[in-house]
């Protein structure tokens, strides 16, 4: 399944990493594409959607 995600609390390279590794958490095979620029999230994963999103706000960033 694809999931397209906006993550706006994203602002530097260390908050892609933070929530990539967040997303691994979930699924170590998740192919992850991350924007800064457009804070745009695409993840590619057998986890549910709902999985993916909790694993990202647990981390202190926002999802939309």
């Amino acid at each position: 399944m694809q999931l397209e995600l906006t993550v706006p609390s994203m602002v530097c390279d260390g908050c892609v990493d933070s929530v990539k590794k967040a997303i691994a958490k979930q699924d170590s095979d998740a192919k992850v594409e991350v924007n800064l620029e457009t804070k745009k999230v695409v993840v590619e994963t057998d986890a549910s959607a709902t999985a993916i999103k909790d694993s990202i706000t647990e981390i202190g960033h926002t999802v939309n």
